[in-house]
């Protein structure tokens, strides 16, 4: 990797770490806003569900955007978009505008991930690709692990309406950086038969088209909808089951996130991309087996270190789907792949959230948890045939140059 491209990249990574972080700070003010407002519990969840939902809908319908319109032009028009809706959100108190405001910057992450996904080659060429997607995955998690920290604090500071007027400037940070940068991408040039919806059902055609993908997938996606049960059912077995305090609470979630963290700034980028099938497959294994044993073992230091294996299972399964499909699917509709895929695995993540509630309720914190970890593991084991297996080179375009043009050149 270049120097240029190496100074290119963190700038980038940085400003979507800091949008991460505003991200998370806007979700933590607006479920403390919703819960002094007396709000119940239905209502703190649809607040959750706005957020991610349009990922799972809009996605695919606008995974086309990302393979027609020029990468920087699209990232800058569609956060200086979610920085005005963020200005929405900072001077509205209703709940249902904070709604819908809130799934509208859903829909704007629904373009920006996967236009993202697609200008990291275009950065350090494809030959860097793993390390420049671990390293915009290790300031995101460093957003998402400083988010929730700050935001108690800033609200007390500086009040809630000021926390998420950031947000709203960290969106206009990440349109700065690409207008100031001029990072390019033009779009490949692609079947002009097909309209719009043909393309939105190209992007899940060209998935189901690879066949180490066609596994791939739906095996992280099934793993996924058990590992989701975690969400819910974590707060039952720490408290239930370790009877462990708030601060405990506390250490055990944020080992999870550290674990996420460690993964991305130390461990991903090490990886080689033939190496990734095996690395998806082993790390939902390792997630599998860290549930199980920590719901079996139910000791707080037992717990701790298998929730920290948990977060780095979670950052590894996320980049090797990425370098694969990177890898696999042709330039021309890499957009709609990243849209689609996201969808998917988000959708699943939805379906294990909603599930661990009544698991828990049924199962006990411990119970539930065994089961995520044994269902994580036998997924992870079905598809350990094909992602162990020695895969034919695959190449979907020639090596991408780093093509970073930073003002002034």
């Amino acid at each position: 990797m270049s120097r240029n491209a190496n100074v290119v990249l963190s700038v980038v990574a940085a400003a979507y770490g800091l949008s991460s972080m505003g991200d998370q700070m806007a979700m933590v003010v607006l479920t403390l806003r919703l819960h002094d407002q007396g709000r119940s519990g239905v209502v703190i969840s649809a607040l959750v569900i706005a957020s991610v939902l349009p990922i799972v809908v809009v996605g695919p319908l606008a995974g086309p955007l990302p393979d027609r319109v020029e990468s920087g032009r699209l990232v800058v028009t569609v956060t200086g978009l979610q920085a005005v809706v963020a200005l929405g959100l900072a001077f509205t108190t209703d709940v249902v505008a904070t709604i819908v405001l809130l799934a509208l910057l859903g829909a704007g992450l629904a373009v920006v991930s996967p236009t993202l996904q697609l200008l990291v080659p275009e950065i350090v060429g494809d030959a860097d690709t793993t390390r420049g997607f671990a390293r915009l995955e290790t300031f995101r998690s460093v957003g998402n692990v400083a988010g929730p920290a700050l935001a108690g604090v800033l609200v007390a500071v500086v009040g809630d309406r000021a926390v998420l007027l950031g947000n709203a400037g960290s969106f206009a940070v990440v349109a700065a950086v690409f207008v100031v940068l001029r990072i390019r991408r033009e779009p490949a040039a692609g079947d002009a038969r097909l309209g719009w919806l043909g393309q939105v059902r190209q992007g899940v055609g060209v998935l189901g088209g690879d066949r180490l993908l066609r596994v791939a997938i739906p095996a992280l996606a099934t793993a996924i909808v058990f590992t989701a049960m975690l969400n819910v059912a974590r707060v039952f077995f720490i408290r239930d089951d370790l009877g462990a305090s708030d601060a405990g609470y506390g250490w055990l979630v944020t080992g999870h996130t550290v674990g996420m963290l460690l993964a991305a700034a130390f461990l991903a980028a090490r990886i080689p991309l033939a190496w990734q099938p095996r690395v998806l497959a082993g790390a939902g294994a390792m997630m599998g087996g860290a549930l199980f044993v920590s719901a079996t073992v139910p000791i707080l230091a037992v717990a701790f270190v298998a929730f920290v294996l948990t977060g780095v299972a979670n950052t590894l399964q996320n980049l090797a789907i990425r370098n694969l499909i990177h890898a696999r699917v042709p330039r021309e509709t890499r957009g709609r792949a990243f849209a689609s895929s996201s969808a998917a695995l988000n959708a699943a993540n939805l379906t294990g959230t909603a599930l661990g509630g009544p698991t828990a309720t049924s199962l006990g914190g411990a119970g539930a948890l065994q089961l995520a970890g044994a269902g994580t593991l036998l997924a992870s084991l079905a598809a350990a045939p094909v992602l162990f297996r020695r895969q034919p080179a695959k190449p979907t375009t020639q090596p991408t140059p780093p093509v970073p043009r930073p003002a002034g050149d």
